[in-house]
């Protein structure tokens, strides 16, 4: 396999680099509450820059859920407001590795491509505060067993309305 970084355009770096970045400024969003060890900051680079070199690779599903596992592990029960920067920063990294594997290297990024998806990331990373003033407001209910899982059903309930909606909305194709 061979890595085409000599043919990627300015575009293409650009989203390289937030796909670099956005793994570890999740992880680095823990700090100074729960610092992150450094075998773990070297193996989060590490992945990010291979999910870099291959944007459509399993690479970034495994680093994304090292980074998330990294927070749940790390977490004494509190929720630090770092956890919407780490969210944020997680989702842009997604949003630009499938802006960058659309495509060979060498295309240039399409403008209208990357103002979908910002503007569907942008829908997105604006329920990231919403969803953390939920969970700090539930955080102190008394069995709160039962709203995690009425909130598990209301976010799947959310997702399959979505999917349904996007698959409506799209467009016929001429047979």
């Amino acid at each position: 396999m061979t890595f085409g970084w000599r043919e990627w355009t300015r575009g293409q770096w650009l989203l390289r680099v937030v796909m670099l970045l956005g793994p570890l400024v999740a992880l680095g969003a823990r700090w100074p509450s729960d610092p992150s060890p450094v075998w773990l900051v070297l193996l989060t680079l590490v992945l990010s820059a291979a999910w870099a070199m291959a944007p459509e690779s399993v690479v970034g599903a495994v680093v994304l859920a090292l980074v998330a596992f990294a927070w749940v592990a790390g977490s004494n029960g509190d929720l630090p407001g770092g956890a919407v920067l780490a969210a944020v920063a997680m989702l842009a990294a997604h949003l630009a590795a499938i802006v960058a594997s659309y495509g060979p290297d060498a295309l240039p990024v399409s403008a209208s491509v990357v103002r979908l998806w910002l503007w569907r990331g942008l829908g997105v990373a604006l329920v990231a505060p919403l969803v953390w003033s939920a969970a700090l407001a539930v955080r102190e209910v008394p069995g709160s067993d039962t709203v995690w899982l009425l909130g598990m059903a209301v976010a799947l309930s959310v997702t399959i309305v979505a999917a349904a909606a996007t698959q409506s909305a799209r467009p016929a194709e001429d047979s």
